[in-house]
């Protein structure tokens, strides 16, 4: 007999053994390693899922923009929801300012938050985003301001008593969510307290580019001054952040010294600051490593090393038949492993409906995009982290295994 059928034998025999424990000899402590290993890694996939969704949260920005004027120790943070963070000031005037600068090719203001919109008796939370739109900036949160008419006319040169244009761009995914198309009535209120509502018309409705990182979310497009109008946030002209389009390079000092108490943030130096406040996210996942790791390994070394113990007979006939110490210990590895990857896979299954039902809930709630991202890289992951389990435990179930009686002491 080859070497490989002999190995394919014992596997035979483990699995075997495992599907008779399962069903009928052992299925309670069967039942407690599977599901104490499928808590475990779904917890861990959860914790992880919703590190991703964070990480992934981006700077509201347009294709073509190079710089990011925003305020001190608020830059490239997360868009799971709009809070009340360190905003810039009279950013009307600072956006006209780098207009008239000829290193600077177009800038605009843009304020994030929270919104309300209800139309044909729905009512759902939306990520607003408030700009000053031009010809010159294509894209903003991944969706085109061509519908907005040039210009904040309901500024007004500080008066916000213009012309109220009512004028939104929808993703896709927010008009989906509202069950409404171009042309369609909308009513409009903070999230927040002090906030009014207003009355707004759906000019134009477009999938959100996936480079924005916002494609498929409910993301509506508005003038800066009628979402600061209805935010509450006019009194001092306040907003995120500015986008500022320009081919000139070393442009960020100078950015800095114009708005002192900001900071002017490029491409590659969003990619850094991104990294860093990635941090947290990773440390989540870590620790949700470690926890799962060492309570699905305790989990099944305690409820297994019982059933070892309680196998003693059985594991003695084996050794009476010729099995030998490497093929004892072969069966025992297989079957740690087959139940901790079964306690693996429906471990995936239910991270995956958790992650569903806490951005269901999310979303219902507070946040206008879902907060956990269940990427499929998460499947291998999971039933990675069931393997390592069942590594783990299998010296513990050697240690029980030759701790047991002996054939002589069994047949007495």
């Amino acid at each position: 007999m080859s070497a490989v059928t002999r190995w394919l034998g014992l596997v035979g025999v483990a699995l075997r053994r495992t599907a008779t424990k399962a069903t009928s000899t052992a299925p309670r402590q069967t039942a407690v390693s599977v599901f104490g290993v499928a808590i475990a890694v779904a917890l861990m996939l959860v914790v992880t899922a919703t590190g991703l969704g964070l990480v992934q949260g981006t700077t509201v920005r347009g294709d073509s923009v190079d710089y990011w004027v925003v305020p001190e120790g608020g830059g490239a943070s997360t868009m799971v929801v709009s809070t009340e963070s360190v905003q810039l000031g009279g950013v009307h005037q600072k956006a006209a300012e780098l207009n008239d600068n000829e290193q600077v090719e177009y800038a605009s203001p843009v304020q994030i938050s929270v919104l309300q919109v209800q139309a044909g008796g729905k009512s759902k939370y939306v990520l607003g985003v408030g700009i000053v739109p031009d010809p010159k900036l294509d894209r903003v949160a991944g969706l085109p301001t061509a519908p907005l008419a040039p210009g904040d006319p309901h500024y007004a040169n500080g008066s916000y008593n213009g012309t109220w244009t009512g004028q939104a761009v929808l993703s896709q995914g927010a008009a989906d969510s509202l069950g409404v198309n171009r042309s369609a009535n909308i009513s409009v209120s903070g999230a927040i307290s002090g906030s009014s509502s207003r009355d707004l018309r759906v000019t134009a409705v477009r999938s959100a580019a996936v480079s924005s990182g916002l494609s498929g979310m409910p993301v509506m497009l508005v003038h800066l001054s009628e979402l600061q109008t209805i935010t509450g946030a006019a009194s001092g002209d306040l907003a995120d952040q500015i986008l500022v389009q320009s081919d000139a390079g070393g442009l960020a000092s100078s950015l800095e010294d114009r708005f002192p108490g900001a900071n002017a943030v490029t491409r590659s130096g969003f990619t850094a600051q991104k990294s860093v406040s990635a941090e947290l996210p990773l440390a989540m996942g870590v620790a949700a490593l470690l926890i799962a790791v060492v309570v699905g390994t305790l989990f099944v070394a305690t409820t297994q090393g019982l059933q070892v113990e309680a196998d003693s007979e059985q594991l003695a006939t084996l050794t009476a038949i010729g099995f030998s110490r490497r093929a004892r210990a072969t069966v025992l590895v297989v079957q740690a492993l087959a139940l901790t990857v079964v306690g693996g896979a429906l471990g995936v299954v239910l991270a995956y409906l958790a992650t569903a039902l806490t951005n269901w809930a999310a979303m219902q709630a507070i946040a206008p995009i879902p907060i956990a991202t269940f990427h499929p890289l998460l499947v291998a992951y999971g039933l990675g982290v069931s393997v390592v389990i069942g590594l783990l435990v299998a010296p513990y179930l050697l240690a029980m295994e030759g701790r047991t009686q002996g054939v002589t002491e069994v047949i007495r």
